[in-house]
């Protein structure tokens, strides 16, 4: 008992107490205020967040592993004799860390690459996703639809779809309706939603393309994706209320597919 408190009080136990409460500190404060202030040059906040993120993750782990290195100098250990006569140990450590060596890597690449960021819109498992965290070892997705959390390793993520903001209502009517009363009914679905709800721009594109039973007109709008199906449906309302005040009877055509990549735009 006397040997532990003669150890409590002794300068080794408080260097390395002081220096395990500052590590704790340096990474509050490195999260909380020094990689926040890090000069970016990305395009939007979205971009400064997934940098964060997988900045933080590797200053973690350096950070860490320099305190322990400093509190076993402090405890008299030879660091360099350990790490000599450790080749077998740092071989299994190796094979340990193979996992999270490989999940890094893919993140620096995600990051890289641009897959996707936080804040994004994604296709994951087949569901709408959002992206709500992002590291260097794991990405972290919620559903739009169920609100359920996947936290994904990186490297288990090879391909994945990014959902645009701007997306396509098409409407295809018989041959013989009338275009300028269809152009009408589109006109008019602008003017009530511009400007609302999440709605950031709405345009009449006229007519697109020609269906199985007659013309595919299309109206093209753009607003934040995870709010997208909310929007659509009011969308469809408010255009199917237009369409039937001047008589229109659409065409409900569920293989109505037109091309429209030239009218969306590039992110």
């Amino acid at each position: 008992m006397e040997d532990v408190l003669k150890y409590l009080g002794s300068t080794t136990f408080i260097g390395s107490a002081a220096i395990i409460i500052a590590m704790f500190v340096l990474l509050y404060i490195i999260k909380k205020y020094l990689i926040k202030k890090v000069a970016y040059t990305g395009k939007d906040e979205q971009h400064k967040n997934t940098f964060v993120g997988i900045l933080f993750s590797v200053l973690q782990y350096i950070v860490i592993v320099v305190a322990i290195v400093v509190v076993m100098r402090l405890h008299g250990v030879n660091i360099l004799s350990i790490v000599t006569g450790l080749g077998i140990m740092a071989t299994i450590i190796g094979l340990a860390l193979q996992d999270t060596l490989k999940d890094i890597i893919a993140g620096i690449n995600i990051y890289n690459s641009n897959f996707y960021k936080v804040g994004d819109m994604v296709r994951y498992n087949g569901e709408e996703c959002d992206v709500k965290y992002f590291s260097a070892r794991v990405t972290k997705f919620q559903s739009i639809m169920t609100n359920s959390t996947y936290t994904v390793c990186n490297s288990s993520i090879t391909s994945i779809e990014k959902i645009k903001d701007t997306r396509f209502v098409p409407l295809e009517f018989q041959f013989y309706a009338d275009a300028k009363k269809i152009n009408e009914a589109f006109d008019n679905t602008v003017k009530r939603l511009e400007g609302t709800g999440y709605i950031k721009e709405i345009i009449n594109l006229g007519l697109c393309d020609y269906g199985a039973q007659g013309p595919v007109y299309g109206l093209l709008y753009k607003c934040p994706a995870h709010k997208n199906l909310m929007q659509r449906m009011e969308i469809l309302q408010v255009l199917h209320e237009e369409v039937n005040k001047l008589g229109l009877k659409p065409v409900f055509n569920g293989d109505v597919d037109v091309s429209i990549e030239k009218y969306l735009t590039k992110e």
